[in-house]
């Protein structure tokens, strides 16, 4: 029924299974692991899926998405997404490459879901639409309007909600909703398309009849399969209201749907929701001025967030001790093999002093002691061998720890750099409340622009395996997004993004953000005056060998007359200035169709 409905999955497995496949036991394992699964036993639940899966492998099976399937419920109740993302892929592959599409509509939605929380909307609104496609060329409109607000909701986040609404109109005068599920649908896909065109009035009107059509459903067992179902719509539809009305800074009315769901009791809410609605509780405390609880809650929020990181970390530590044991083991059986080799050759050796006894015995004897004293320093040198190759394992042992233990502490000190930089950034959106200065508040929302420009880099840093190197790729389009929606007047703008992928180091990603950040934001402020529409083009490209070249460039009204780049005081030219001198850089601004801000500087290796 919400936005994002989950799907009653597969647990049975069709199809014609090869002669060599103990289907009996595949069974057994499905059934236990499905029951481990329900448990929470994710470990024991994922082992027993993965053993059926190589069953069915070994015994040439294609029809494998059901248990693929499975595979990936373990990994999204886990929360790890990259992982449940995989699984997904492969799940859609094995459907397609067996034929089986009897279901295909719970697979595709199932990747698009997984695409969604992956922030890729391209792909997940693509296979939205073959699913809820699929359901309409066969007149089955059960979930059909779930997968409809997928592909929409993929739309607005790809800032495109004029297509948006076109698709929604388009489609729902096709097939109009047909039960009271599809109309909280209908209502919730237009409250997004309004939020997303700054229409508050209208979009509040329809999330206020998208709850009081769910209130008819909420927790009643006629509506829904499973309690679980019920929690998560119940959670869901709350959260929709609780996130809209602190967005508008209507904190009183978010206030009731937040703690409906905080009096829940432990265990009730998944980790992964009870952290966003710590988090909203925070938001609502701070602009009402109970800084203790807000600091309260905030901290609740970060305990859990840590809890969840915690556990995929200590899943990886596990995979790396796996990963070392083999490779103990296979430098034991390389020393075998040559202790092997060595005895063979010794055998080669005894046999021709065998020979050349028959030469006659004083020949024997000086060979035989000969050997001897080569077999006696062959040991004694293989002693000492064996002793310094324990010596230089312990040492590596040793670094190993060390590097591990660095990595470890650096992406901490990366994670609390931006827990502070956002607590600082909430104080700042708070503040905003109670200013009516408008300097001040361009002001406050200056800093927090520049600080978030510096708390995503930190969070990269966090999150992903290097721990040294950003990619600018990704951060230039999180950044980007993130300046557009802090601006009102930004929807009349289009903005053209080309940004190679490029990896740069800490020091020099951090100057080339707040650069980018001062750029885009003197665009939207001043290139389009009086509802002018316009776009602002970024470019980051390698130009040859070292030097990388960013530029941003606009349509708009450019300069103002008698205006010199060259010598403009203004504090974002100073600042501009200031983080290219940081990069040993050379900035240039010029005038064509508008303003185009040039940077090249020379990339950095530590």
């Amino acid at each position: 029924m919400r936005v994002f409905a989950l799907l009653i999955p597969v647990l049975l497995i069709g199809g014609t299974v090869s002669a060599q496949a103990d289907t009996g036991k595949v069974a057994t394992l499905l059934q236990e692991g499905h029951r481990l699964l329900k448990a929470n036993r994710l470990d024991s639940a994922e082992e027993d899926f993965q053993q059926a899966l190589k069953l069915y492998q070994a015994a040439g099976y294609t029809a494998l998405h059901p248990v693929y399937d499975l595979l990936a419920q373990v990994s999204e109740m886990r929360a790890d997404l990259k992982k449940e993302l995989l699984y997904r892929q492969a799940e859609v592959n094995a459907m397609e490459a067996s034929h089986d599409t009897v279901n295909c509509d719970y697979h595709y939605g199932k990747l698009s879901l997984a695409y969604s929380e992956q922030g890729l909307y391209e792909f997940s609104e693509a296979y939205a639409r073959k699913a809820y496609k699929w359901l309409r060329s066969r007149y089955k409109f059960c979930d059909f309007y779930g997968y409809l607000s997928i592909e929409i909701y993929g739309l607005i986040m790809q800032r495109k909600p004029g297509e948006a609404l076109r698709v929604l109109q388009e489609i729902t005068r096709e097939s109009p909703p047909a039960n009271i599920a599809q109309r909280i649908d209908l209502n919730a896909m237009y409250g997004n398309i309004y939020v997303a065109n700054g229409q508050y009035g209208r979009a509040e009107k329809h999330y206020l009849q998208m709850m009081d059509a769910f209130r008819v459903t909420d927790f009643k067992p006629l509506y829904y399969a499973s309690a679980d179902q019920m929690m998560l719509d119940h959670v869901y539809y709350y959260g929709v209201m609780g996130d809209f009305y602190i967005q508008t800074k209507q904190y009183r009315k978010a206030m009731p749907y937040v703690r409906n769901i905080l009096a829940f009791p432990p265990g009730s809410v998944k980790p992964i929701e009870l952290t966003r609605f710590y988090r909203m509780q925070f938001v609502i405390d701070s602009a009402s001025g109970n800084y203790v609880e807000a600091i309260r809650y905030f901290e609740k929020s970060k305990q859990l967030n840590d809890s969840l990181f915690s556990i995929t970390n200590k899943r990886q530590i596990a995979e790396l001790e796996i990963k070392y044991h083999s490779q103990q083991k296979e430098q034991d059986i390389a020393l075998l093999k040559m202790k092997e080799k060595n005895q063979t050759q010794e055998l080669k050796v005894v046999h021709t002093q065998k020979n050349i006894t028959i030469a006659g015995i004083a020949a024997m004897l000086i060979i035989t002691g000969l050997a001897y004293n080569g077999y006696r320093n062959k040991q004694r040198s293989n002693r000492a061998l064996r002793v310094k190759q324990a010596e230089i394992n312990k040492q590596n042992s040793a670094l190993q720890q060390l590097v591990k233990e660095k990595e470890w502490l650096l992406k901490e000190v990366h994670h609390r750099v931006k827990n502070n930089l956002q607590i600082v950034i909430s104080l700042l959106n708070t503040q905003t409340d109670f200013l009516d200065n408008p300097s001040a508040l361009n002001a406050i929302q200056d800093s927090r622009e520049r600080m978030q420009a510096i708390a995503l880099i930190h969070q990269k840093l966090y999150q992903q395996e290097d721990s040294t190197l950003i990619d600018m790729h990704s951060y230039i389009h999180e950044l980007v997004s993130y300046l557009v929606s802090g601006f009102s007047n930004a929807g009349r703008i289009w903005f053209d993004l080309e940004v190679e992928t490029i990896e740069l180091d800490i020091s020099q990603a951090v100057p080339l953000g707040l650069v980018l950040n001062e750029a885009i934001t003197n665009a939207v402020k001043y290139a389009f005056p009086k509802g002018a529409h316009g776009t602002v083009r970024v470019r980051l490209y390698r130009k040859k060998g070292r030097d990388i070249v960013l530029k941003i460039m606009d349509d708009g009204v450019g300069f103002p007359a008698g205006f010199d780049p060259g010598t403009g005081n203004s504090l974002g030219m100073q600042l501009m200035r200031l983080f290219a001198a940081q990069l040993d850089g050379e900035l240039n601004f010029a005038q064509r169709e508008g303003v185009e801000i040039s940077l090249r500087f020379r990339q950095q290796f530590s």
